[in-house]
């Protein structure tokens, strides 16, 4: 008898015995999904003040694989992951890459696109540069915050400018106040179309980024009631369709 009351307490301090994400999931009936909604086609608000794009679109479609509703939490770009981390919010689906440092973090599920950085420079540009080490000595516009000004900033003389959204520097890079701006590939071509300047895409740069939806540490239930949900959008083509919908590609695959 007090072998079975011993292990009945080590099953109950053990942290196998803690609830699951899974199970808080299931028993609130809805997926609390933390977005910026400030970078279209990704994610932003609608005319209507609504919760939009392609992250949007996945969200909703990973929340009814999983039988739950989809709470999307608008947050502010210092409040996403820490929000997670603490349990606030379930997941954040905000254009995020794995990197090695979050990873120490976060779990993450499997990717859903794939990216990288890329250029964009005046039209009229005769030499675009073709590589990040090609701007030293030249000036760079970066979004503040991004991975992109993390890649660029490893490349020594790099005249960094930084800019608190992606509107601005495409205008100096019109304007010639600045030689380039980065940005991710799948985001150019709705850039320079709604911004309506005289640029265009320039070279792809720097690695493939994985882009993933990460959550607490420790849920593998959930981690794979995630991946399986995804793989069900990806089989059947649903994630091909929503990606070339947004932005014109497909980004559910590596680019070659």
């Amino acid at each position: 008898m007090r072998f079975a009351i011993g292990v009945l307490l080590a099953m109950l301090l053990s942290p196998w015995a803690q609830a699951e994400l899974i199970d808080d999931v299931n028993e609130r009936g809805e997926l609390r999904i933390a977005i910026e909604a400030n970078m279209p086609s990704f994610n932003f608000k609608d005319e209507n003040d609504k919760p939009n794009g392609f992250e949007v679109e996945l969200g909703r479609l990973l929340a009814s694989e999983m039988d739950v509703r989809a709470e999307f939490v608008v947050v502010e770009a210092k409040d996403l992951l820490p929000g997670v981390e603490s349990g606030r919010y379930d997941v954040a689906i905000n254009h995020i890459a794995t990197t090695p440092e979050l990873k120490e973090r976060f779990d993450f599920s499997d990717p859903y696109a794939y990216s990288s950085a890329q250029l964009i420079v005046r039209k009229e540009e005769k030499r675009p540069p073709s590589t990040l080490d090609a701007l030293k000595g030249h000036s760079l516009g970066v979004v503040q915050g991004s991975q992109f000004a993390e890649q660029a900033r490893a490349v020594e003389g790099v005249d960094l400018r930084s800019y608190p959204d992606a509107t601005q520097p495409i205008k100096d890079v019109a304007s010639d106040q600045i030689d380039a701006a980065i940005s991710d590939r799948l985001l150019v071509p709705y850039a320079i179309r709604d911004s309506q300047q005289p640029v265009s895409k320039g070279a792809t740069v720097g690695p493939i980024l994985s882009l993933a939806i990460p959550f607490q540490k420790g849920n593998p239930a959930f981690k794979n009631t995630v991946d399986n949900a995804l793989q069900r959008i990806k089989a059947d083509g649903r994630l091909s369709e929503l990606s070339q919908k947004w932005f014109g590609m497909d980004a559910s695959k590596p680019p070659k």
